[in-house]
């Protein structure tokens, strides 16, 4: 690293190069701000696309041309953005301090928009099927599922949201783990009205069979027996999300489920220090409202970079 980067100090750091990151960048660098964004690698979990043999995909709303865009602005943009993990967020009397795998930046503000990993289920399949019927996101893949048999794997609410949305649009749905008592709540009543669901809450998930996609799930039971195969052309797996913040403090507020809690400007509970994306507490997990809350925690660490003292 060189010492000009390495002393410099910039109006904004941005941490996370996925939709929220780079939006935040673009934006920033648009209203003039000093900014370096620092991340792992450009496009996040949009680097990964999501297809089907023989299935059109135009149903999936992924924000990938916005933010090809935005990713295209940054790329050549080598004062702005560094290749590097970050291991280390602190609030100082004149700001942030962002320590990175090779070096120190220095900042007035910063966004984090290190988003989440899915929880995974470790299972022969899951990840040589991954993005070719294998998905951990209902809310973006279900519409590709018309008329299909499908297998939901989990045991919370995010599951039984998931078995509700897939029971619109799929044959059949297959509900893997989930405990009976949530079928007694109102989703869960309603999923059985549907005539699409097939109860499977003794059972786990030890493999996934196919050729180019999914076609098989081996389940076996929880307690004895053997294993049996269902068919499944779609696997969603709802276990829950981990959120990327071992960087930082441990004093700024989180949700139970480790997402950090923003306000209407994005701001975290430690002033000056911003998050947008999966990694907050938004309402999904979606490309498009990452985009959106990158843009909204840009303008407000500019506004609050505007009347910092210097």
């Amino acid at each position: 690293m060189s010492n000009d980067i390495s002393k410099k100090e910039y109006d904004l750091l941005i941490v996370g190069g996925g939709p929220a990151g780079l939006t935040a960048a673009a934006y920033a660098i648009r209203k003039r701000l000093e900014t370096m964004l620092i991340s792992d690698d450009l496009g996040g979990k949009t680097n990964y696309e999501f297809t089907l043999p023989n299935v059109e995909t135009h149903l999936v709303i992924d924000g990938q041309e916005i933010v090809s865009k935005f990713k295209n602005q940054i790329e050549y943009l080598d004062f702005a953005k560094r290749l590097g993990k970050v291991t280390k967020i602190e609030k100082t009397t004149k700001g942030f301090v962002v320590t990175t795998t090779d070096g120190v930046f220095k900042g007035k503000a910063v966004i984090v928009a290190t988003g989440v990993n899915p929880k995974r289920l470790n299972i022969p399949g899951e990840q040589e099927f991954l993005g070719h019927g294998v998905s951990y996101s209902t809310v973006s893949h279900a519409p590709v599922f018309v008329d299909m048999e499908v297998a939901v794997i989990g045991n919370g609410l995010d599951a039984l949201q998931a078995a509700a949305e897939l029971a619109q649009v799929a044959k059949k749905v297959n509900l893997v783990g989930l405990p009976k008592r949530l079928l007694t709540t109102p989703l869960g009543k309603k999923i059985q009205a549907s005539g699409k669901a097939n109860l499977l809450s003794e059972y786990d998930a030890v493999e996934i069979k196919g050729q180019d996609s999914p076609e098989k799930l081996v389940i076996k039971p929880k307690t004895k027996g053997d294993q049996s195969e269902i068919s499944a052309n779609g696997i969603f797996i709802e276990l829950g999300y981990a959120a990327n913040t071992s960087m930082v403090p441990r004093t700024v507020k989180r949700t139970k489920g480790g997402q950090l809690i923003v306000n209407a400007k994005n701001q975290t509970s430690m002033p000056g220090l911003f998050a947008a994306g999966d990694v907050t507490d938004v309402n999904a997990q979606q490309v498009l409202i990452a985009i959106g809350e990158g843009a909204n925690a840009a303008l407000g660490a500019y506004e609050y970079v505007l009347n910092t003292k210097k």
